[in-house]
C-alpha cells in the first residue's frame, strides 16, 4: 500500500469544500484534507481569462482509491468541470505513509 498521492480540487464556497472533505474521510478514500484560504485562480472559461476567488481542497490518498475518489468528487461538485488532480507523492516519511495507510482501512 505504498502508492500515496496528492489530490488537489477547488470550490467557489468553504462550506462546499467542508462538506465533500466529511464525505471523502467518512468513505475513507482520503486520509485527510485540508483548505487553504480562498486563493486567486485565473483561468480560461468560455473564450475569455477569468478571475475569481477559490478554496483549495488538497487531500492525501491512495492512487488504488483513484477511480472511487474521482467519482465521489465528480458526484458532489458543483462545477461543470471540476478540477480534479492527483500528483504522486514519491517520497513520504516512513511514520506518515503507516499513518496514511492505517487511516486508508476499510
Amino acid at each position: 500500500m505504498s502508492d500515496p498521492i496528492l489530490v488537489l480540487t477547488t470550490f467557489e464556497e468553504k462550506e462546499e469544500a467542508l462538506q465533500l472533505a466529511r464525505i471523502l474521510l467518512e468513505k475513507r478514500l482520503v486520509a485527510c484534507a485540508q483548505i487553504d484560504s480562498p486563493v486567486d485562480s485565473l483561468y480560461w472559461w468560455n473564450g475569455v481569462i477569468t478571475q475569481t476567488k477559490e478554496f483549495r481542497l488538497l487531500m492525501k490518498s491512495r492512487h488504488s482509491l483513484w477511480d472511487e475518489l474521482e467519482a465521489e468528487i465528480r458526484k458532489h461538485h458543483s462545477y461543470d468541470i471540476p478540477e480534479i488532480v492527483a500528483v504522486p507523492l514519491s517520497h513520504t516519511s516512513s511514520d506518515y505513509q503507516n499513518w496514511l495507510n492505517e487511516a486508508l482501512k476499510r
